[in-house]
């Protein structure tokens, strides 16, 4: 199955060339980078939406963010018990635990928002 013809008026036939100083189509080609698209995209999509595209994710983002949503589902037990008046053996080591994963997983999200990281 081919591709959909576009419409007359939606094909990308012009061209407008413009220079630009080599800081700044590094900073375009960076930005572009960061969003996982082509410099000329994210131009036009910038010039006529007015916003820059969404970031792509960080590579940490998927483990990262498993990982804490096993510690909030971690934490809401331990409050359910809690609010039941029910102290489980070893809440505190299981705290501390957690505390630990957070202090690495905050680490590591830090270090991973530089672009280079992406």
């Amino acid at each position: 199955m081919s591709r959909p013809r576009l419409e007359e008026d939606k094909k990308l036939s012009e061209r407008f060339i413009f220079r630009l100083s080599k800081d700044e189509l590094n900073r375009i080609n960076k930005a572009a980078e960061n969003c996982g698209k082509q410099p000329g995209p994210l131009v036009r999509e910038k010039l006529f939406k007015g916003k820059f595209p969404e970031a792509k994710a960080a590579k940490l983002d998927l483990f990262t963010y498993t990982e804490l949503k096993r510690i909030g589902n971690n934490l809401n037990q331990l409050t359910k018990l809690a609010h039941s008046r029910i102290v489980p053996i070893g809440l505190q080591q299981l705290l501390l635990k957690l505390l630990q994963q957070q202090e690495i997983i905050l680490k590591l999200l830090l270090h991973d928002r530089r672009p280079e990281n992406r």
